[in-house]
């Protein structure tokens, strides 16, 4: 009993911790579910199948999607982190819980770099937009067009693939006007 209130500032914060964790993955998991995912063709089935790239269309204003997208995710992140920061600061804290929080942090610094690099080396290729999301080694890319070709999509896929080391196979690409 005496370790609960001794440590409940830490308890506080592992559950604050928890939560937006949590928050963060549901916000992500919504976001898959209203994308349709594809089907990767392999390079030995491209000449013998069709690829069919769903083009998405939402009742949101189109031009702010991948804005408002960006900003979500970048509260989100920033909320965690700032509880993160917060178990570091804590003297009370253990060495496990700081190397934790630590862990944590680095993993956040090192997807915000992926995001960033992939949505900048689509836009290159000549795209208006794109995010980037990954989570549970699959990748997600979209991108602000009407609609990809089957050569576009296997450009981009080897582009997240080259840059973020995921196999192919483990890359959705799809579409939003």
């Amino acid at each position: 009993m005496s370790f609960l209130i001794e440590n409940r500032r830490l308890l506080l914060w592992l559950c604050c911790l928890a939560v937006m964790i949590g928050a963060t993955w549901w916000i992500i998991q919504g976001i898959e579910e209203r994308f349709e995912s594809i089907d990767v063709v392999t390079d030995e089935n491209l000449l013998e199948t069709e690829v069919d790239i769903p083009v998405l269309v939402s009742d949101e204003d189109e031009a702010a999607f991948f804005v408002n997208y960006r900003l979500q995710r970048e509260r989100t992140r920033d909320r965690s982190i700032e509880m993160l920061q917060s178990l570091l600061d804590n003297p009370n804290a253990g060495a496990s819980a700081k190397e934790e929080a630590e862990k944590m942090l680095l993993d956040i610094v090192q997807l915000r770099e992926q995001e960033l690099l992939v949505e900048n080396m689509v836009r290159a290729q000549g795209y208006e937009d794109a995010v980037f999301f990954y989570h549970d080694e699959v990748a997600t890319v979209l991108v602000k067009h009407k609609g990809l070709d089957e050569k576009s999509f296997i450009q981009i896929a080897e582009t997240v693939s080259a840059a973020v080391g995921v196999e192919r196979e483990n890359i959705q690409v799809m579409a939003r006007p």
